[in-house]
């Protein structure tokens, strides 16, 4: 398990003083309204929304300042990411198990997979809501999308990521991941390579963002079930996926510390869908 690291692609930073105090529990939008006759009715967002509150008590001043510019949206208004270090698996939930939404439009291509060659992803006809990557060839390779965000998931030059292909790719004596990293254009710096089901190292660079792949190495129809993207740590089979949305900071405490120039500091988050945050 890693450090926390929070801010914006590129240039989150690594805080690695524990919080005194870390929730991270998700709003699940549930409302109940009890009836004169007892009855209760219960309803809910279609989503859970992720809330994170932090505090800490005496950051360094280098920390310290790198988290008021964070709150204070010195570096502009868009919305932040929290690595969070319980988090083992970054990928979503459904997109971890290989799921989707069962008869939806466009889910594959827009939300959670895209392949970067030849072969497609769909919804397995035979058991709705599941899908598949279908290699055509010994070259085809189907790579995974940050969703919330619909692009690559956000790093900084340092941190460590690493990558488990869903277990049916993984069972193939030919299979290869990868982790492509790109800068804050989007533009292509370099990749870590692996045969295998594994591939971990660290961020390079001016490296903004990074896309795991993975090549099967053979044609046919592979599940995309267990499929695990983590930072800080190695990736694991099994891991349930549990997001990495952007976030908003909505409150703010700063006070010093005794003895100065330590501060304690207090940041409370909430899980936002626009690009503003």
């Amino acid at each position: 398990m890693g450090n926390l690291w929070i801010g914006p692609p590129g240039s989150m930073t690594e805080i690695d003083q524990a919080a005194k105090s870390f929730d991270r529990t998700a709003d699940l939008g549930v409302s109940e309204f009890k009836s004169l006759g007892g009855r209760v009715t219960v309803t809910r967002n279609l989503a859970p929304v992720r809330r994170i509150k932090l505090a800490w008590d005496l950051l360094p001043p280098a920390q310290a300042r790198a988290l008021d510019r964070i709150a204070r949206r010195v570096e502009g208004s868009g919305p932040v990411f929290v690595v969070d270090p319980a988090a083992g698996n970054v990928l979503s939930p459904g997109q971890a198990a290989g799921l989707g939404v069962a008869g939806a439009t466009g889910i594959t291509g827009l939300t959670q997979w895209f392949k970067t060659s030849t072969g497609a992803v769909a919804e397995n006809a035979a058991a709705p809501g599941t899908f598949l990557f279908t290699a055509a060839d010994t070259t085809s390779t189907v790579a995974w999308r940050c969703v919330g965000t619909g692009g690559n998931f956000p790093v900084s030059p340092g941190l460590q990521v690493s990558f488990r292909a869903p277990a049916a790719i993984a069972a193939l004596g030919t299979a290869g991941v990868g982790i492509d990293f790109k800068k804050s254009d989007g533009s292509y710096i370099s990749s870590l390579v692996a045969t295998g089901a594994l591939v971990s190292g660290t961020a390079p660079a001016t490296a903004a963002y990074a896309t795991p792949t993975a090549k099967p190495g053979a044609a046919g129809s592979y599940s995309l079930a267990d499929a695990c993207f983590t930072y800080g740590g190695t990736a694991t089979s099994g891991v349930p996926g549990d997001g990495l949305p952007a976030m908003s900071v909505t409150g703010y405490s700063d006070s010093p510390g005794r003895p100065l120039p330590y501060r304690s500091i207090g940041l409370d988050l909430v899980e936002v869908s626009g690009a503003a945050g």
